[in-house]
């Protein structure tokens, strides 16, 4: 049985020899996650998700130390041929991988491909600006949600995803700095999967009373679920804004939106 120390895939840990065993082992799974080469890119976590979408019901593109895509990705080694070093894996074998794999590896779930994703996105209610987000971190902002009802705020999602043009809008208008963020997330099909959120109390907006005490309540929430918080940012106060990644994995997520 092949065990990792920590989790693999998107927003996981991503220790190089974990990555490289979970590579082979979704090789041996007839997965395509490209050359075992320790490096958790947009084939691996695409590989990763696609073998998701035969065991669960959100795939989420990460294995877990411990979890269940890593149980049944050591359950299909006794069905497969004789386990290989990853080093003597070659690219012409990589090729090989049965081509239903691949597809299903990139298809998005049919959930979302029904989802009429058009509009604008400012506009949608908030059960489908949650569906937007990538499913690891929705999954962080909803428990995020719950602690401010408790303690007496009204938070409203008034970005979750947004189109690249809905951004240049509003980096036009002044309201963001940046032409690419991570609102703008997608899956390389184009289905959201937003890694960042801002989130207001509906009776204030922006406009926030009390030297912010709702932004700092949510900047305290949300970095205690190991988020960041916009309102730390010394050149931009974004005091609204969480989101799943460091500013420096940018460029990473804009590759793996396919953009």
């Amino acid at each position: 049985m092949i065990t990792i120390s920590a989790s693999v895939g998107r927003l996981g840990v991503n220790r190089p020899d974990d990555v490289s065993k979970v590579q082979d082992l979704l090789h041996r799974a007839g997965m395509n996650p490209g050359p075992v080469d320790h490096i958790a890119g947009p084939r691996t976590i695409a590989a990763i998700n696609g073998y998701q979408q035969h065991i669960l019901r959100a795939p989420d593109g990460r294995v877990d130390a411990n979890g269940l895509t890593l149980h049944r990705l050591n359950a299909a080694i006794t069905r497969a041929a004789p386990p290989r070093s990853p080093s003597r894996i070659q690219p012409s074998q990589v090729q090989q991988a049965p081509a239903p794999s691949r597809v299903a590896a990139l298809a998005p779930s049919s959930k979302a491909m029904r989802t009429d994703w058009t509009g604008d996105s400012e506009a949608w209610p908030q059960d489908k600006k949650l569906a937007s987000l990538d499913p690891v971190f929705r999954r962080q902002i909803e428990p995020i949600l719950s602690q401010l009802r408790t303690e007496g705020f009204k938070p409203k999602i008034i970005f979750a995803w947004r189109s690249v043009a809905k951004q240049l809008v509003l980096h036009r208008q002044g309201r963001t700095k940046v032409l690419f963020s991570f609102h703008n997330a997608q899956t390389p099909q184009g289905i959201p999967n937003a890694l960042a959120v801002d989130v207001v109390d509906e009776r204030w907006g922006w406009n926030e009373p009390n030297c912010h005490v709702f932004f700092k309540a949510l900047g305290r929430i949300g970095k205690m679920h190991g988020l960041v918080w916009g309102g730390d940012w010394t050149s931009f106060r974004d005091w609204a804004h969480l989101q799943g990644r460091q500013n420096s994995a940018l460029r990473q997520v804009k590759r793996e939106s396919g953009l």
